[in-house]
């Protein structure tokens, strides 16, 4: 909405300015989401977003190789508001050590795991990308689904990440966003392995629908 009043009333405003604008729409809304979504303004090109509190730096990068990926709407339900409402519930200070797991995945895990996929998606390795992918998701598994286990224990994601006949085409996957039956994402070893992973799981899982995202 905030680029199709930029583009339709030439207001000139930057990348930046959309999402600021996005993002401060999207808070008067239930949700409350927070910044991360406002990256797909910048469409298929990787970014890396920096928080600092309300501070936020945008970094994009450079990729040396094709990486193909596949995006799956898993067909479930998911209840955001209460992920994000028991989330929140674990700062500033923590109170137990469901807690403290909580802010230590959104610490120190993520970030080193972050930085690492920083550095495979400019070198284009999508077998790395794969592995770190495949232990957020492990990690994620361990140190926050105990905080929300009605919308995280999320078994049509983990149906589809560990089904065996997908496991020839793919290097890894996790969940997106705040999780539960709501996305996943796949990374797949080529071009062909990206159709072949559509077709199964158009095959194993009809409810679900997957969709094609390469990054050039």
């Amino acid at each position: 909405m905030a680029r199709a009043f930029n583009s339709l009333y030439d207001l000139k405003m930057t990348i930046r300015s959309e999402m600021e604008f996005a993002y401060l729409g999207e808070r008067t809304t239930p949700s409350l989401c927070g910044r991360m979504d406002q990256a797909c303004a910048y469409g298929n090109r990787p970014i890396l977003m920096i928080f600092d509190g309300e501070k936020i730096d945008l970094l994009e990068l450079k990729v040396n190789k094709d990486l193909f990926f596949v995006i799956v709407d898993l067909g479930g339900s998911k209840n955001t508001q209460e992920i994000l409402q028991r989330l929140n519930q674990c700062y500033p200070f923590a109170t137990n050590p469901i807690q403290q797991n909580v802010q230590k995945y959104f610490g120190p895990i993520s970030s080193k795991i972050t930085q690492a996929a920083v550095e495979a998606i400019q070198l284009g390795d999508a077998q790395l990308i794969g592995a770190l992918m495949t232990k957020a998701q492990a990690e994620f598994d361990r140190h926050v689904v105990p905080a929300c286990p009605e919308q995280l224990i999320a078994k049509k994601l983990h149906t589809l990440l560990h089904h065996e006949p997908l496991r020839p085409y793919i290097y890894g996957g996790k969940g997106v966003g705040s999780q539960g039956n709501g996305t996943a994402q796949l990374i797949v070893k080529n071009q062909e392995s990206q159709r072949e992973a559509i077709e199964i799981i158009k095959r194993d899982f009809p409810q679900m629908q997957a969709l094609q995202l390469t990054i050039f």
